[in-house]
């Protein structure tokens, strides 16, 4: 019977030992989140940018940062997306749904962007 018991012991010790382990492990991982925002991950997956002379650079410069066209059919189709979008959250068809306006808005300056 006293085999039992230490055996009894000896299990449990280790059980809230792992558990502790665990907890302390999770709270070092938790505190280390606020660093994540300071890294900038997204420069790990551009392609490198070659330096270039003050003359030669500026037309690359202005393909790298000028924002993309977007025609007629593709805002049609977000537009589309959006009132199904809606008509399927509203539980109702999107027949009785109309858009009045729509308006892009600058893709920098989204309010995912801000802080």
């Amino acid at each position: 019977m006293a085999e039992w018991l230490e055996e009894g012991l000896v299990g449990t010790i280790n059980g809230v030992g792992t558990v502790f382990i665990v907890l302390v492990l999770i709270a070092i991982v938790i505190s280390l989140f606020k660093y994540i925002n300071k890294i900038n991950i997204s420069s790990f997956f551009k392609p490198a940018v070659k330096k270039t002379l003050p003359g030669e650079g500026s037309q690359t410069n202005d393909a790298i940062h000028s924002t993309p066209e977007v025609s007629e059919e593709d805002d049609a189709q977000l537009i589309a997306v959006i009132v199904a979008a809606i008509a399927a959250s509203l539980e109702t068809s999107s027949d009785q749904l109309q858009v009045r306006s729509f308006r892009r808005i600058n893709q920098t300056n989204t309010l995912w962007n801000r802080r």
